[in-house]
């Protein structure tokens, strides 16, 4: 039977174009990047190419990105280096909706004397900008803030925090994991310091994952050593580096035009289910949202149950983060957003590239089917 995925807020399939140019690099071009004969500089050049498609993609600079093993180590670096920066300040500035390598931080900072405001959000998961601003201290030294949230799909307004940030001459950080291959970034236009990015999220190879840190800002390394140019210690992954570079190069031509088509099929996932089906709440702010995502929860309907009577048909969603989907607790998410969580809880269905009005129509037929049968049956 056909697999039908849609959970690439997760992960996303890797893609052909991208696993062809990777083999090379695991067989024959073995070479150390930093070793001085030919074996060794072909590979480099090759880690130059990806590092630039890299910036490209998101409007930076060459030398401004640094090779990661994932973007949990890039929020933290992040995070870390804007402390070790600047000893003397004592307080963070997040939201409550921000992906767990953030907020486990935040919580191990708490312990070290740090003082964290969490910003609340709406029953719609937005930010309001005049509680940041408020919350503003003179011992500010961190704004940490998603640029799209993993549950919900919202946008949040980064280059008005950008702005706040530099009036005020505190370092922001801007986590665009899920942001990435679904709206345009520019770290200009959001005047962040630095960012995160992960390559199996934009049909890359997982493993591999990207630090910008803006030009003149003051770096201190989680791993030393003389790799990444004394940014980051530790030998390249070079296959893994070469995949995220034809990734950025595939997004940089085809974004545009793959996201419009997307958000069609999403749309249409959405009406039908809604016209179909009374009681139906989608989450977040529609208006303002990711191309690829919707939260979307059915009146009496438990969504683990929904889910893995889905996974019966060989439907792939999921009820949340996959980094916390194996908790008990609800989404740390909807509970921000004081969702109703005894009446609704979602399932969270994310779109790709490789996602077909077929597979779209098979999914909404099945939806309306399990979720007729789940209410007949709790009669």
């Amino acid at each position: 039977m056909h697999e039908i995925y849609l959970d690439n807020n997760a992960t996303t399939k890797i893609d052909e174009e991208v696993l062809n140019a990777m083999l090379p690099y695991l067989k024959s071009e073995f070479g150390n990047p930093s070793s001085l004969y030919s074996m060794g500089t072909k590979v480099k050049e090759e880690i130059d190419k990806s590092r630039k498609s890299v910036a490209d993609l998101i409007g930076a600079k060459q030398e401004e990105i640094i090779f990661t093993s994932c973007a949990s180590e890039s929020n933290v670096t992040a995070i870390m280096n804007a402390i070790r920066s600047n000893e003397g300040k004592k307080h963070i500035i997040t939201t409550k909706v921000e992906h767990a390598s953030i907020m486990e931080t935040m919580h191990y900072l708490e312990g070290k004397g740090y003082e964290i405001t969490y910003l609340s959000v709406d029953e719609n998961g937005n930010i309001d900008l005049s509680e940041l601003e408020n919350s503003i201290r003179e011992d500010t030294v961190l704004i940490a803030v998603m640029m799209a949230n993993n549950e919900i799909g919202n946008i949040y307004p980064a280059s008005e925090i950008g702005k706040i940030a530099k009036e005020h001459d505190i370092l922001f950080h801007v986590d665009a994991v899920q942001a990435v291959g679904k709206i345009k970034i520019d770290v200009e236009k959001i005047i962040c310091d630095t960012l995160s990015i992960s390559a199996h999220k934009i049909h890359g190879p997982k493993g591999i994952g990207v630090l910008y840190v803006r030009d003149g800002i003051p770096f201190i390394p989680l791993i030393f050593g003389h790799q990444e140019d004394n940014r980051r210690g530790g030998t390249e992954n070079t296959a893994y580096i070469v995949g995220l570079g034809v990734a950025a190069r595939r997004l940089l031509e085809h974004m545009d035009e793959d996201n419009k088509r997307i958000e069609r099929l999403r749309d249409k996932l959405e009406d039908e289910i809604i016209s179909s089906l009374d009681g139906v709440l989608i989450y977040g702010d529609k208006k303002n949202r990711m191309p690829n995502t919707s939260s979307i929860s059915f009146l009496g309907v438990d969504a683990n149950e929904l889910m893995f009577m889905l996974e019966g048909f060989n439907i792939y969603v999921s009820t949340g983060s996959a980094c916390n989907s194996r908790e008990a607790e609800p989404s740390h998410v909807l509970k921000a957003m004081n969702a109703d969580l005894d009446k609704y809880s979602p399932i969270r269905v994310s779109l790709s590239e490789y996602t077909t009005e077929d597979e779209i129509d098979e999914f909404v037929k099945k939806v309306i089917n399990i979720v007729t049968m789940l209410r007949h049956k709790n009669k």
